[in-house]
């Protein structure tokens, strides 16, 4: 599958980065705003490392764009959710206050959980959130991950930083995690890990990711998508690198794909 065309890539992209990348604008951010406010909501960044060019997306709330649009638009109360990569608390805050509902929120860098709860906390959300790299299969009691300069770039499949290790926790140590029907990744190639062994999850109804498409070549793309097809999910909306996937369910016949 293509993910980017031609137009995207000529026009939207300069465009797109002049201003979420933009190291003026990120200066004033700084100094002057200091916090990420969005709507109503407001979001504490305690944390080190963030560029004055990634506080332009804060400026001019690009910030998570693609995910956020694709969240805005489809999760309501229908909706159990688990993040997967919970940052600043921005993805987790929409989801809960969209579905109305407990959300769940992994995140496998430590440094940033003080002030990822305090987000969620101070967003009025509900949800557990784990420290802890969320595994689907019987492994090791570890993962190693590696810490960029960036809170934006940790990433157990880019292996540019510096290499730290996180407690893995099994979907059985997950209270009531069966009833979570929604998955929503944004964890720097961590996509690839549950799109392939998708069928460990059934109870997942919905998936929303972002495809970092940067850590993989084309054949493996391909087949991530095609393993998504094979386990009956069907596309209903993308923005840029980020999809919104639907399961089909077969009850004599198929559901419509558009009621969530």
């Amino acid at each position: 599958m293509k993910v980017f065309n031609n137009i995207t890539k000529i026009i939207i992209f300069p465009a797109y980065y002049a201003i979420h990348k933009n190291f003026f604008f990120g200066l004033i951010h700084k100094f002057l705003i200091k916090k990420f406010y969005y709507k109503k909501f407001k979001f504490n960044l305690n944390i080190k490392g963030i560029s004055l060019p990634s506080r332009s997306s804060f400026f001019f709330k690009t910030y998570e764009y693609n995910d956020r649009k694709l969240v805005e638009k489809y999760i309501n109360h229908k909706n159990n959710c688990i993040i997967i990569g919970g940052g600043l608390g921005f993805i987790p805050t929409l989801a809960f206050h969209k579905s109305k509902k407990k959300v769940l929120v992994f995140e496998i860098n430590k440094t940033i959980i003080k002030n990822l709860r305090t987000n969620l906390i101070d967003n009025n959300c509900k949800f557990n959130l784990y420290n802890n790299n969320l595994v689907l299969k019987n492994t090791k009691k570890t993962s190693k991950y590696f810490l960029g300069n960036s809170f934006l770039s940790t990433s157990q499949y880019d292996k540019k930083g510096k290499p730290e290790h996180v407690d893995n926790i099994h979907i059985n140590k997950i209270k009531d995690f069966k009833r979570f029907n929604t998955l929503i990744m944004d964890g720097e190639g961590i996509e690839e890990y549950f799109i392939t062994n998708i069928n460990r999850i059934p109870n997942i109804q919905n998936i929303i990711f972002e495809l970092h498409n940067n850590m993989f070549e084309l054949k493996k793309i391909n087949f991530l998508f095609s393993n998504l097809k094979k386990n009956n999910f069907v596309l209903i909306d993308k923005c840029f690198n980020s999809y919104y996937f639907k399961k089909l369910e077969l009850n004599n016949k198929i559901v419509s794909l558009t009621s969530n």
